[in-house]
């Protein structure tokens, strides 16, 4: 696991410092390997996963090293946003569906560190070999609920399979009522619950 300059990458964000639930994620990820993050839309999640992301990938590997899968476009292009204002040094793709997939062809052939997309399009670009699959070792499902919702169950059981070489799995929802399928393969999770108790009655 590399050190990261989180004061550096707080100040490249415009942030003084890291809220309760980034602290908490990061506390937590470091001593488990299967986390699940219920936390509001809002509430700095996304740095709360991509501060622990960022601590597995090694500069040293030059192939795709993490994946974050997500229901929508706009919330692709939402942590894409995030993680490149952070100026990691490393490489991020965005894969999602309504524009050519043969634009993010030739975005995969150098290797990024990290993809970011949605279930479909990742499936597809696996099917066609377009990435290498065999140094991914963490993975993110961010909103996981609404992917389930969606109908996405058979694109993430099938990446998720594809998949051998996972040792960090980070789960996150807006919700705090939803089950966690079998095949994610996450086992005994540390679970971090930041919805407010009002917001759990109303669901």
């Amino acid at each position: 696991m590399q050190q990261i300059n989180i004061p550096l990458i707080l100040n490249s964000l415009g942030f003084e410092g890291l809220n309760e639930i980034q602290q908490a994620s990061l506390e937590a990820n470091a001593k488990n390997d299967n986390v699940v993050l219920l936390s509001a839309t809002g509430s700095g999640k996304t740095l709360a996963f991509l501060l622990p992301l960022l601590e597995t990938l090694n500069p040293e590997i030059n192939n795709v090293q993490a994946l974050i899968i997500v229901p929508s476009r706009e919330l692709a292009i939402q942590i894409d946003e995030v993680f490149r204002k952070m100026q990691t040094g490393f490489k991020v793709t965005l894969c999602y569906g309504g524009h050519k997939r043969e634009t993010e062809e030739n975005n995969l052939k150098e290797a990024p560190a990290l993809i970011i997309g949605t279930a479909g399009r990742l499936a597809d670009h696996i099917r066609r070999n377009n990435f290498d699959l065999d140094n991914i070792t963490t993975l993110v499902l961010d909103e996981f609920d609404k992917s389930l919702e969606l109908g996405f169950t058979e694109e993430m059981s099938f990446i998720i399979n594809k998949l051998t070489k996972l040792n960090k799995r980070i789960l996150v929802s807006a919700t705090s009522d939803v089950e966690i399928p079998k095949y994610t393969r996450v086992v005994h999770p540390t679970i971090l619950d930041f919805i407010p108790e009002a917001e759990e009655k109303n669901n």
